[in-house]
C-alpha cells in the first residue's frame, strides 16, 4: 500500500462501513485490526484480539459507542480502550488498566486512512 509522507495510507473506502454493521478486519504491517464506526459516526481502528482471551473483535457487537467482544463482553471505544468489564464486580476500575492497541485513522473524500509508523530504512540495502 502506498503511504505519504506523514504515514498515511488508504485501508479502505467509506461505503465499506455502510449498513448495519460497520466493522471489517484491517492488516498493517503483519499487525490485525479492527475498523469500526461507532455510534457518533467516529471511526475507531483498534488491535483485533481481545487481551482477555483473545477473541477476534471482528465478531464483537457494535454497541453503547464501542465494540464489545463476543466471548466475555468486554467492552472497547474507538480509541481501544476498554469501558467496561461485565464480570467485574460493582465499582471495579480493572477495566482503566486495559487497553488494545490503536492507530490514529482519517475519513478524506470517501476513503479511510491509517497513519503508519514510517517504515526503518537500512543503509546496507
Amino acid at each position: 500500500m502506498p503511504v505519504d509522507s506523514n504515514g498515511w495510507t488508504p485501508i479502505a473506502a467509506s461505503v465499506d462501513l455502510d449498513g448495519e454493521r460497520a466493522v471489517l478486519p484491517v492488516s498493517l504491517g503483519g499487525d490485525r485490526y479492527v475498523l469500526f464506526r461507532d455510534d457518533e459516526g467516529q471511526l475507531g481502528l483498534i488491535g483485533r484480539n481481545c487481551p482477555h482471551r483473545g477473541a477476534d473483535l471482528c465478531f464483537g457487537r457494535l454497541e453503547d459507542n464501542g465494540l464489545r467482544c463476543p466471548f466475555h463482553g468486554w467492552h472497547f471505544d474507538r480509541t481501544g480502550q476498554c469501558v467496561e468489564q461485565p464480570a467485574e464486580p460493582e465499582g471495579s476500575k480493572m477495566h482503566t488498566q486495559i487497553k488494545v492497541p490503536m492507530v490514529p485513522v482519517r475519513e478524506v473524500d470517501g476513503a479511510i486512512f491509517a497513519q503508519v509508523a514510517p517504515q526503518e530504512v537500512n543503509a546496507n540495502d
